[in-house]
C-alpha cells in the first residue's frame, strides 16, 4: 500500500513537473483620447522697419475655425478694404477663390478641380467679367506631383514644370517653355535627407543662377537667405515662434542686413482630438 501511494505520488509529481508553466499574457496597449490646440492665423500686420503699419490683413473662418471664409486687407488710414478674398467650398474641398478690389468689384476668380484621389488637378483663373486668363493643370504619380502645366485661354501650353524625386522628397524641378525648350532647373538639397536645406537655381545652359539656404532649429524654419549667382546675399527672411510653435513674426532684411518689412501674426486656436497609444 505504501509503495502504491509512493508510486502515485511520483506520478503526480512527474505530471506537475512536465506541465508547462503558462506565460503571462502580454499587456494590451492602452489607448486614450486627448485634446490639443491648433493655432489658426486670424490677423497679419505688415509694418515697415520703423514700426509704421503698412497694412493689416484679417482672416475670417467658420465656427470652429475649420474653413477659411475670407481675408480682408486694409490700410490703417482707411476703414475700407483695399482687397477682399472670398473662399468657397464643395465636398470639403476649396472650390473657388474670388478677389475683389478697393471699389468692391470682382477683379479675378480662381476655380479648382480635383482628381479621384483628392489631389488638385486644375486651377482656372478668370478675370472680373468671367473671361478665362489661364489654366494650370497638375499631374500626380503615386501621390506625388509629377508635372505642372500652364495653358492660355485658348488651350495652348505656355509653360511646363516636371518634378523628379529621390525617395519621398523632391530632387529637382525642370522648367520648359510652351515649345518644350528647357528654361531652367531647380535642385533641392536636404539635411539628413529629410529637412530642406537649399534650393539651387540653374539656367537653360546649366549655369548656377543663385540659391536659397534654409536654416532650421527644433524642427522649425528659422531663416532663409537668397543669394545671387555671384554669391552675394540678396535678401534674408527670419522667423520667430511662440512657445507652442506658432509663427509670430517674419522679418525681411536686405543685403546689408537692414530690416525692410516686419509681419506679425495673431492667432485663435482650434481644438482637435487624437488617439494616443501607450504600452
Amino acid at each position: 500500500m505504501k509503495r502504491l501511494w509512493l508510486a502515485t505520488a511520483a506520478i503526480l509529481v512527474a505530471s506537475c513537473v512536465s506541465q508547462p508553466v503558462p506565460s503571462p499574457e502580454p499587456e494590451k496597449p492602452v489607448q486614450r483620447t486627448e485634446e490639443y490646440k491648433v493655432p489658426i492665423v486670424i490677423k497679419e500686420t505688415v509694418s515697415f522697419a520703423d514700426g509704421v503699419v503698412e497694412r493689416v490683413v484679417e482672416h475670417s473662418y467658420d465656427d470652429g475655425y475649420a474653413r477659411l471664409l475670407s481675408t480682408v486687407a486694409r490700410k490703417p488710414s482707411s476703414p475700407d478694404p483695399v482687397e477682399r478674398v472670398d473662399y468657397e467650398y464643395s465636398g470639403g474641398e476649396l472650390a473657388a477663390k474670388s478677389t475683389f478690389g478697393a471699389d468692391g468689384a470682382l477683379s479675378s476668380r480662381s476655380e479648382y478641380a480635383y482628381g479621384s484621389g483628392g489631389a488638385l488637378a486644375r486651377e482656372t483663373i478668370k478675370d472680373g467679367v468671367g473671361g478665362v486668363q489661364s489654366v494650370s493643370e497638375w499631374r500626380w504619380s503615386d501621390g506625388r506631383k509629377a508635372s505642372w502645366r500652364v495653358l492660355s485661354a485658348a488651350g495652348l501650353v505656355l509653360a511646363r514644370t516636371d518634378y523628379s524625386y529621390k525617395g519621398d522628397v523632391p530632387a529637382a524641378a525642370s522648367m520648359y517653355d510652351g515649345a518644350g525648350a528647357l528654361q531652367g532647373r531647380l535642385e533641392y538639397g536636404y539635411e539628413n535627407g529629410i529637412v530642406l536645406s537649399r534650393i539651387e537655381y540653374f539656367d537653360a545652359t546649366g549655369v548656377r543662377d543663385g540659391w536659397i539656404d534654409y536654416v532650421h532649429a527644433n524642427g522649425r524654419l528659422t531663416q532663409e537667405s537668397a543669394y545671387r549667382a555671384d554669391g552675394r546675399l540678396e535678401r534674408r527672411l527670419s522667423y520667430e515662434y511662440s512657445p507652442d510653435g506658432a509663427l509670430i513674426k517674419r522679418i525681411l532684411a536686405d543685403a546689408t542686413g537692414k530690416t525692410r518689412e516686419i509681419v506679425g501674426y495673431d492667432y485663435a486656436y482650434r481644438t482637435e482630438t487624437r488617439i494616443v497609444t501607450s504600452e
